[in-house]
């Protein structure tokens, strides 16, 4: 309870007003300036000069480092001008009651007050309800601590801050001027959140005392009613909150048991012993052998005296209720049972005013205080709970707003995603984008949308954080997407750039470097690449591409998904050819005409072959240093294997032969050929894992390594001495070539270096790749070139 300037400063400034020739001298102060003490000179005590605190003339340091005002010391300079700018400001026009002379007459009868009624305090006629009222024959402090004596006098002026208040204070007690700002706020309904919280304790004495000593056990649960509604009025004093909580406990014994969830308050518990309403409820169920459930559980390991409710648990409750349910279900679906406890419930009530103790009949009711055994694992559970929830807290402690949103719902735990419904819609919208007629293909910017990001205005790519947030997203949806960097190369999101999504437990999530997977997604990068040098890749071209997948048994369902994610959106977009065919040149000879053959198969697959597809296959022939005649054996040969196909000439000059049709109406199945294929088809992917993986970066001889001045955070002398170069402006491809040459680089390596470096430093690449190398705008501000100028 609060009290004002404790009993040595009363007692200090009553003496300092006798030594002055003064009168009575109260301090104008707010009860949170109670620790003030007086400044005032004693006799035989020298006193130490005062230092001015600039801006503030009224306010001074003394030697102890204390700031003084008005007579008062403070521990920190804001009480010190608090106090000062409440002492200047005029107090608010007093009560409408006109002043009383002392009260001579007027006694009245002791009684309770349970209804509002008219009723006299210090010669004014007030409303009241629930309150003591009356002239006891002899002052009683067990029964008379919150009674309205309507003999005692009222001073109209007041004392809104509760400067007079005592720590333990009584209506007979105060202050003439605390009556009647204590009266004021009977007469207002109790409503006043800024009532200082003395006056308030002395009404809840008056409840103590009706309930437990007039044992009105018929009037419970209109004292209980008033005790929550003052509580949620004052709560956010500790010791109200203290105090009123006891009280509210003992409503297990006087109501009904409340069946409904526990709360967040079932943890403010600063006691040194478990609530008597938990106690109560569960010494019920093990009296009728019930086992306890998750709710019971709950309220025990919250209201032990040794548990602290973190701040994920306090803001996002009602999900660690559900998820701590789901839990406790999963390991105790039985409900938890304990071993019955021998001892029974004792309870001894202390009441508030600290007047009056009175021990409790609970009856035999087994006490589970003493039961230890089963609380290790609860509390263990509690903060697994708590920890999963940490996620959640922190986006709602940045963006309230954002509870009932998908996002939000995106960062519940596994149990609770399954069960929310914003999340189930969301994923039948995305089962049906798969299904639908675009084959899970929509741009990047519908797909952030869709999941209820929202891009930046005005930006044409979608920044990193984002795209983590959205494959994150996807993965509690269970479903992914490619292109996604954390599972194979890529560059920055373009808001407009096509996505494939796909469905699959948890995301999809492989080993993109393990070499079976490597390989069988370098082979879908050159299938499509070769399909779509037409124009176009057409659904049976995408066909063949999953049958050769799904025909690898080193490849597993979500692996196959993922890559023909990867084909999709490829076919979508088709990439650049140019650094393909310069890697393609290194292949030795022994192995080009296996990776000629598995492009014309994917040429093939649609059953047509375009002039396009014809010029892609002889530019890949003559990247491979093969003859174009194979390559026209390799067009027929694969007609044969795959039946009808009709061949487009790009012009009368350049006619193909078309192959007559087979006759007969079945295929024969040739084991060995088929098994010559399969052969072909493992060597192609090993070949073509060697082909297009990333190039290593060169070992320099140490002699020759350029010097690290100058270099990039992160970035070695060469590549660095390469980024200057296009920071003066950009280079023809030629140029770039022999630039990169002279540094004994790589050209498409030192590419892929500098742009891998960019997405681990600004989320995006570094340099754009076509005619000319240049530096991409979107980070040319970013960069940083440490120990030399750019």
């Amino acid at each position: 309870m609060e009290g004002s300037g404790g009993w040595l400063a009363r007692v200090a400034r009553r003496f300092g007003a006798m030594l002055g020739g003064q009168e009575d001298v109260v301090a104008d102060q707010p009860g949170a300036a109670r620790a003030a003490a007086p400044n005032m000179p004693l006799p035989g005590v020298e006193q130490q000069p005062l230092t001015a605190v600039a801006g503030h003339p009224s306010v001074h340091v003394d030697a102890s480092g204390r700031y003084v005002s008005g007579g008062y010391s403070f521990s920190t300079l804001d009480q010190a001008i608090n106090y000062e700018d409440r002492r200047h400001t005029p107090q608010a026009p007093a009560p409408a009651m006109q002043a009383a002379a002392p009260v001579t007459h007027g006694r009245a009868t002791p009684r309770w007050i349970p209804t509002p009624e008219t009723i006299s305090a210090g010669g004014q006629s007030v409303v009241a309800d629930m309150v003591y009222h009356g002239t006891p024959l002899r002052y009683d402090p067990r029964h008379d601590q919150s009674r309205i004596d309507p003999t005692l006098r009222v001073d109209p002026r007041g004392d809104p801050y509760g400067s007079t208040l005592d720590y333990w204070p009584s209506y007979q007690g105060l202050d003439p001027r605390a009556r009647a700002t204590y009266i004021a706020w009977l007469e207002g309904g109790r409503t006043d959140r800024e009532i200082p919280i003395g006056y308030v304790f002395v009404f809840f004495y008056g409840l103590e005392q009706r309930l437990l000593l007039d044992d009105s056990r018929d009037e419970a649960w209109a004292i209980f009613a008033e005790t929550r509604r003052l509580l949620a009025i004052h709560g956010n004093n500790h010791s109200f909150r203290t105090y009123a909580a006891k009280l509210l406990a003992l409503s297990a014994l006087y109501e009904d048991q409340d069946d409904g969830p526990p709360t967040a308050a079932a943890a403010e518990n600063y006691d040194l012993e478990i609530p008597l309403d938990v106690r109560v409820r569960l010494g019920r169920r093990l009296r009728d052998g019930n086992a306890f459930n998750a709710d019971d559980a709950l309220r025990w390991v919250l209201s032990l005296p040794d548990v602290y409710l973190r701040t994920p648990g306090q803001r996002c409750f009602e999900e660690l209720r559900a998820l701590w349910s789901v839990r406790f279900a999963a390991r105790h679906p039985d409900g938890l049972t304990i071993r019955r406890p021998k001892a029974t419930i004792k309870h001894e009530y202390r009441a508030a005013s600290g007047k009056f103790t009175t021990s409790l009949n609970v009856g035999e009711l087994p006490d589970v205080s003493g039961t230890t055994a089963v609380l290790g694992p609860l509390r263990a559970l509690l903060d697994l709970c708590i920890d999963d929830l940490s996620q959640l807290s922190r986006l709602l402690g940045r963006e309230p707003e954002a509870r009932g949103m998908l996002r939000a719902d995106l960062l519940l735990p596994p149990e609770l995603r399954e069960t929310s419904a914003r999340l189930t819609s969301c994923r039948e919208k995305l089962a049906m984008i798969v299904s639908g007629t675009g084959r899970g293909v929509l741009t990047a910017a519908e797909l952030a949308r869709t999941l209820d990001f929202e891009p930046e205005p005005g930006s044409d790519k979608l920044s990193a954080a984002m795209v983590r947030q959205i494959v994150t997203a996807l993965d509690a949806l269970h479903h992914g997407c490619e292109p996604d960097r954390r599972y194979g190369p890529g560059s920055a999101l373009r808001a407009d750039a096509p996505v494939a999504l796909f469905a699959t437990n948890g995301g999809g999530s492989v080993d993109h470097e393990r070499p079976a997977y490597a390989a069988a997604r370098t082979m879908v990068e050159i299938s499509i690449l070769a399909a779509a040098s037409d124009g176009e890749v057409v659904d049976a071209e995408l066909d063949t591409v999953e049958r050769r997948l799904r025909s690898n048994p080193d490849l597993a369902a979500h692996e196959v998904a993922r890559l023909m994610a990867c084909g999709r959106a490829l076919a979508a977009d088709p990439p650049k050819v140019r650094s393909a065919f310069k890697r393609v040149g290194e292949v030795p000879a022994g192995q080009r005409a296996f990776l000629a053959a598995s492009a014309v198969e994917a040429v093939l697959a649609d059953g047509t072959v375009q002039p396009d597809e014809v010029k892609f296959l002889e530019a890949l022939h003559a990247a491979l240093g093969l003859p174009a005649a194979a390559l026209y054996a390799s067009l027929h040969r694969g007609a044969e294997d795959v039946g009808p196909v009709t061949v487009s000439s790009g012009g009368a000059e350049n006619i193909v032969p078309i192959p007559p049709e087979r006759s007969g109406s079945s295929v024969p199945i040739d084991a060995a050929r088929l098994e010559r294929i399969r052969g072909e088809t493992n060597r192609v992917s090993a070949l073509l894992a060697t082909i297009f993986v990333e190039d290593e970066p060169e070992v320099l001889q140490p002699a020759t390594r350029v010097p690290e001045a100058g270099a990039f955070k992160g970035l070695d002398g060469p590549h660095s001495q390469l980024l200057l170069a296009l920071l003066a402006g950009p280079l023809r491809r030629e140029d770039f070539d022999a630039a990169a040459a002279a540094l004994r680089l790589m050209p498409d390596g030192a590419i892929e270096t500098i742009n891998e470096w960019g997405f681990d430093h600004f989320g995006e690449p570094v340099l754009d790749d076509d005619d000319e190398v240049r530096v991409s705008p979107d980070v040319i501000e970013q960069l940083e070139p440490v120990g030399a100028s750019a």
